[in-house]
């Protein structure tokens, strides 16, 4: 009966240690990067394993060589030393590794040997390491690194609470290793396809609702900031669901808002759509145009509305069909146009029409 009240308070401290430590993995999983994580996790730990220094080996998968380290309590030569010369004979680590959790000195028997190990006498006893523990780091079932502490003589020796903490400590950490690891791949993927969104040819406008962020890529900032009111109109197009929007960029020269010069005008037609597997994320195409001199005001004046539309579209090198898309009218209202349009100009073809209208 006494064995059960115990195992049930054991069980009861482990979740007060869980649910203690986990309250922290939200400060550690926020970290941007490597170097910001290790000095978060120290202040975090610290609160949880008391110790007067503390230490944290990460090493790569693949290749097996140190990633990352540090030490917060110590000096970054006693790190240097314990890498060359203690690591592969410290017997706590190597109980750790065993174990695959927590371990500390008072569990490497038999004791004496423990205090005449080399490691001892040859690095821990110098910064006055009376008391180690060493939690591994395991990732996809291999270890990946480890957490470190150290007491001094003055201090208690580490005990199952010690290790039971330690152990869900590693754990944390090496959740939040992952977490940055994905934010940071995430970051570097995202950099590349600015990099190659930027280098493209293609004016390409891309929303990011959710984050609030908005990318143009050069020949799209070109367009757009020389189009009165674009960047409103593109806003208003993504919010009022519009798949197209068309836009003018005055030409060189003319007063916005006037319709005296000859100088051909610019046509931009913004295409835009929501990513299908992320909505918040709109994706607007910009193609721009630059239309025909507009016909001389005497010319002008012998066509219909209709008609110098399709004059400027001929003058513009658009074919039938082309035509006909753009005014929403059939090839065959364009062809007839055509006719009455050479009539008035006297003209016979769409060579000498583009002429005409170029003088």
């Amino acid at each position: 009966m006494g064995e059960e009240i115990g195992g049930v308070g054991a069980g009861d401290a482990a979740a007060a240690d869980e649910e203690s430590l986990s309250s922290g993995l939200e400060v550690l999983v926020t970290a941007r990067g490597l170097d910001e994580l290790q000095e978060r996790y120290f202040d975090w730990v610290a609160g949880h394993v008391p110790s007067f220094a503390y230490g944290l080996y990460l090493f790569d998968q693949r290749t097996g060589r140190p990633r990352a380290s540090a030490v917060r309590g110590l000096s970054r030569f006693y790190a240097h030393r314990y890498e060359r010369f203690g690591r592969a004979v410290d017997p706590v680590l190597r109980g750790a590794v065993a174990a695959r959790r927590a371990w500390d000195d008072s569990l490497v028997k038999p004791a004496e040997g423990w205090r005449e190990a080399p490691i001892v006498q040859g690095l821990f006893r110098h910064y006055d390491m009376a008391h180690v523990m060493c939690a591994p780091l395991i990732s996809g079932g291999e270890i990946v690194g480890t957490i470190n502490f150290a007491r001094g003589a003055g201090e208690p020796a580490f005990d199952d609470g010690d290790r039971r903490r330690a152990t869900t400590a590693a754990r944390m950490y090496q959740a939040a290793v992952a977490a940055t690891d994905l934010v940071t791949a995430i970051d570097a993927e995202r950099a590349a396809w600015w990099g190659a969104l930027e280098a493209c040819g293609q004016a390409i406008v891309v929303t990011d609702l959710e984050r609030a962020e908005r990318h143009a890529n050069r020949p799209a900032r070109a367009l757009l900031d020389a189009a009165d009111g674009a960047w409103p109109s593109l806003d208003a197009a993504i919010d009022g669901g519009e798949a197209t929007r068309r836009l003018i960029v005055p030409a060189t020269g003319t007063d916005r808002g006037t319709d005296g010069g000859t100088g051909g005008a610019t046509d931009i037609t913004v295409t835009s759509a929501p990513l299908p597997e992320r909505p918040s994320l709109i994706v607007s195409i910009l193609s721009a145009e630059t239309r025909p001199a507009a016909p001389p005001p005497a010319l002008r004046r012998l066509l219909t509305e209709r008609e110098a539309a399709i004059a400027e579209l001929v003058a513009a090198g658009k074919r039938d069909h082309e035509i006909a898309g753009r005014l929403h009218i059939s090839p065959n209202t364009v062809k007839h146009h055509l006719k009455s349009i050479y009539q008035k100009l006297g003209v016979h073809s769409r060579v000498e029409l583009a002429a005409r209208l170029l003088r």
